[in-house]
């Protein structure tokens, strides 16, 4: 039985039970969602733009696309008692070859300790500074979150235990959050000129711990996420194996008009042999935005490195700088536009043919969405 099965029959079991030993106090039950309704379109045919590797297919010039941002998602919170509290969520959008729901969150919360709750079940992966409404657009300035850094580790969720404690350091607060488990895995889809390539990313077991502090209008969080004997598949074999390490620290300033928002990844290869360091990179994103009523501009900059021999060899740099607004026109509902240069090694961000890659082109990439919670 794989470990997310073995977690969550006694997670259910748990909820059971819990509800039923306090089954003369009905639980709070609060039901909520969020979604993007999202179109992109580009200035070439050579090549489909997508926001994600997990995506088969992307857009063009030609042939816009509503799959590249679109998504839904669906919440349910159960609160017990004063101690335990249920999550489970749905998600819908583009991803691992289709678009069908998938259980993102399933987790039982225990509020046990003063300041600390205990998880168990089916958890976000903590590795970015947005990691906790990493799908909610709505919660975001921006269209989409920069693909040079988020683009870099795609699971999402993971299956095991999770600890989250929060307290106060004098006019700091502050939140250490500690995660291990089985991460639930994920597809990426790549092009080799003609050659159309699908690969499994599996990996025995995820560690992560995360430390944030924020003070007035400063938010900071410095992070490490360990992937133990990763494997990516294609074709019935490994093509690469090891343990993938990500390392990031992010910073933000927000007094309420004025955003300033930046962070740094760094993703070191562990393997033995010649393997070791071929999906070495860095990457980072810097953002700025001013709010003028229900009306926010903003530009982000962001670059993708790659540092291992694993990356085509013509891959250099890729660079991508985004000018955008959003305006906030009713309540809960935002409309976001943006347009994108992409240059420098295009590389994998692209389902492409080879000449096309090769060039390095520089591309123009036309976002709209509507994003709302509900």
């Amino acid at each position: 039985m794989k470990l997310q099965s073995a977690l969550l029959v006694p997670l259910t079991a748990a909820a059971l039970a819990v509800s039923s030993t306090y089954a003369l106090a009905a639980p709070d039950v609060r039901v909520s969602g969020f979604g993007t309704l999202g179109y992109v379109t580009t200035d070439t045919n050579d090549a489909e733009y997508r926001s994600s590797l997990r995506q088969h297919k992307g857009a063009t010039e030609s042939d816009g696309d509503w799959g590249v941002d679109s998504r839904l998602g669906l919440q349910t919170n159960v609160t017990f008692n004063e101690t335990f509290s249920a999550v489970a969520q749905g998600y819908i959008s583009r991803r691992d070859g289709n678009s069908s729901p998938d259980i993102e969150w399933l987790f039982l919360q225990a509020d046990a300790i003063d300041g600390t709750s205990l998880r168990a079940g089916r958890m976000l992966v903590p590795t970015f500074f947005l990691s906790d409404f990493r799908h909610v657009g709505y919660a975001q300035h921006w269209l989409r979150t920069p693909v040079e850094v988020y683009g870099n580790f795609l699971n999402t969720s993971f299956d095991g235990l999770q600890s989250v404690s929060r307290f106060s350091m004098g006019d700091y607060n502050a939140t250490v959050q500690l995660s291990g488990g089985q991460a639930t895995g994920n597809k990426k889809y790549f092009q080799i000129g003609p050659d159309f390539f699908e690969t499994d990313e599996q990996s025995d077991r995820l560690y992560s711990a995360n430390f944030s502090l924020q003070r007035g209008d400063w938010a900071g969080r410095v992070g490490y996420t360990h992937m133990r004997d990763v494997e990516i598949i294609s074709m019935g074999r490994a093509v690469n194996s090891g343990n993938d390490n990500f390392i990031s620290a992010g910073l933000q300033y927000d007094n309420g008009s004025l955003l300033a928002m930046a962070e740094h990844i760094w993703r070191r290869w562990d393997a033995s042999g010649a393997e070791d360091g071929a999906l070495d990179s860095e990457a980072f994103y810097l953002t700025t935005g001013y709010r003028l009523g229900s009306v926010m501009p903003y530009v982000t900059y962001s670059a993708f490195t790659p540092k291992g021999e694993g990356y085509p060899s013509s891959m250099d740099t890729r660079k991508t700088t985004a000018i955008g607004a959003r305006w906030d026109v009713a309540r809960n509902l935002a409309v976001k536009a943006q347009v994108e240069e992409v240059s420098g090694g295009v590389g994998d961000q692209f389902l492409g043919n080879l000449e096309h890659q090769m060039r390095q082109p520089t591309t123009q990439v036309y976002s709209i969405a509507l994003d709302f919670i509900f």
